[in-house]
C-alpha cells in the first residue's frame, strides 16, 4: 500500500539522520583570557589527545612538543602579549575526561578550570587563548637556557625523532661491537707487543674508528633488512593474499637517511686517516 511505503520512507531516512548525528564530530568552543607569563593546560585522563593545531606567534613561547600522538596533556606558555588559536583533536573507545585549566605565574592568583566527560568517540575543542599584558607588575624574563643546557635540550628532540625500535637496535648492536671491538683490539695489541712492538694513540684511534665504521655498517643493514622485510610482507598479504595487515609502519627515511650519511661521514676520516697518516696497523689478511 502507499501508506506503508510513505512510512518506510520517513523511517528509513530518521535512521539516516541518526546514524549522520552520531558520526558527527562533537564540537566546542571556548574563549580564555590569561595574562603573560600563565599557562594553559589540556589534560586527559586517558591519552586521547590525537591532533593539536595552535595558530600564534611563538617567538617568547614554551610549548608542548611531543614526539608521538596520541598524548594525555598539552600545555601552553606566553610571555608575550598576544593571541593563539588551538583546535585539539580527541578520541578514544571508551569513556575519558578532559580538563582546561589555567595556570597561573602568580601563586597569588586562582586558576580557572573547565572539565568535560565523554562516554567515548572523538570531540573537538577549540579554544581562543588571549594573553594579556600583566597590569602593574615588571615585566616576566623569558627564561634563558645556558649552552649546556640548550644542547642537552638539542640532544633530547634529537633522540625523539628515531623510532623506540631503532633506538633499541643501536644499543644492543653498540655493546656488542663495543665488548667485542674491545676484545679484538686488545688481543691485536698482544699479538703486537709479543713481536717486539707496540701500538700508539693514532693506531689505537684508528682501531677503534674501524669498530665503529663497522658498527654503522650492520646498523645500517639491519634497519634496511627490517624495513625491507616488512614492506615485503605487507605486499605479499595485499597482492597475493588480498590481507590488508594493519602494523606499525616501520619505514623512516630520516632513520634510513641518518644511517648512511654517518656511514659516509666515518668512512671518509677513517680513509683520510690512513691515507695521510699512513695508518693501517692490522692489515688484512
Amino acid at each position: 500500500m502507499p501508506w506503508v511505503a510513505v512510512v518506510l520512507l520517513v523511517a528509513l531516512a530518521f535512521a539516516g539522520m541518526q546514524t549522520a548525528s552520531a558520526d558527527q564530530t562533537l564540537t566546542r568552543t571556548l574563549s580564555v583570557q590569561l595574562s603573560t607569563g600563565d599557562s594553559l593546560v589540556v589534560q586527559s585522563n586517558r591519552e586521547s589527545i590525537e591532533q593539536v593545531f595552535v595558530q600564534g606567534n611563538f617567538s617568547a613561547t614554551n610549548m608542548t612538543r611531543p614526539a608521538h600522538y596520541p598524548v594525555s596533556d598539552y600545555e601552553i606558555q606566553a610571555f608575550n602579549p598576544g593571541s593563539f588559536e588551538l583546535r585539539f583533536i580527541f578520541n578514544y573507545p571508551t569513556e575519558y575526561q578532559i580538563n582546561l585549566l589555567t595556570r597561573s605565574s602568580n601563586p597569588s592568583s586562582p586558576g580557572n578550570s573547565t572539565t568535560y566527560y565523554l562516554s567515548g568517540g572523538s570531540f573537538e575543542l577549540d579554544v581562543s587563548a588571549i594573553f594579556n599584558a600583566r597590569l602593574n607588575a615588571p615585566p616576566i624574563a623569558v627564561p634563558s637556557l645556558s649552552p649546556w643546557d640548550s644542547f642537552l635540550q638539542w640532544i633530547g628532540k634529537f633522540g625523539e625523532a628515531f623510532p623506540l625500535w631503532v633506538k633499541g637496535l643501536y644499543l644492543a648492536l653498540g655493546l656488542q661491537f663495543f665488548v667485542v671491538g674491545g676484545l679484538w683490539i686488545a688481543r691485536e695489541s698482544k699479538r703486537k707487543e709479543s713481536a717486539g712492538q707496540r701500538f700508539d694513540l693514532g693506531d689505537k684511534a684508528y682501531l677503534w674508528l674501524d669498530v665503529v665504521y663497522k658498527f654503522l655498517v650492520v646498523s645500517f643493514s639491519a634497519i634496511i633488512a627490517i624495513m625491507g622485510g616488512e614492506l615485503l610482507l605487507l605486499f605479499v598479504l595485499r597482492f597475493m593474499f588480498l590481507a590488508s595487515l594493519d602494523l606499525l609502519s616501520l619505514w623512516d627515511l630520516f632513520v634510513v637517511g641518518f644511517a648512511a650519511g654517518a656511514i659516509i661521514i666515518v668512512y671518509l676520516i677513517r680513509f683520510g686517516l690512513e691515507k695521510v697518516f699512513d695508518l693501517k696497523p692490522v692489515e688484512d689478511e
